[in-house]
């Protein structure tokens, strides 16, 4: 929680000290963790994200992969049809 590192006491403070009432600062208090909770990440955020980075990009090297192989296997009966076809013309006798 990024509040823990904010001074919420000073920072009430500093804002009496400049003359905004002790309920209005409170009011700004509250706004000002609302918006920091919601619009910034937090390290915890963070590490999620790259942990969920590192699975999804694995999931992909995975996916990468067993294409590849699928594709060598097409290559390689594509290639034995090839040769099958030449063969077959070849042994055709023309008349």
């Amino acid at each position: 929680m990024l509040m823990n590192s904010f001074n919420a006491i000073k920072y009430i403070g500093e804002l009496r000290e400049a003359g905004v009432p002790e309920k209005q600062a409170e009011v700004h208090l509250r706004i000002l963790h609302e918006v920091i909770e919601s619009n910034l990440a937090t390290k915890r955020d963070i590490e999620e994200l790259r942990s969920e980075l590192k699975r999804d990009i694995e999931e992909v090297k995975r996916d990468i992969k067993e294409l590849e192989q699928r594709m060598i296997i097409k290559l390689g009966a594509l290639i034995v049809v090839t040769i099958g076809i030449i063969v077959a013309l070849s042994n055709i006798k023309v008349i």
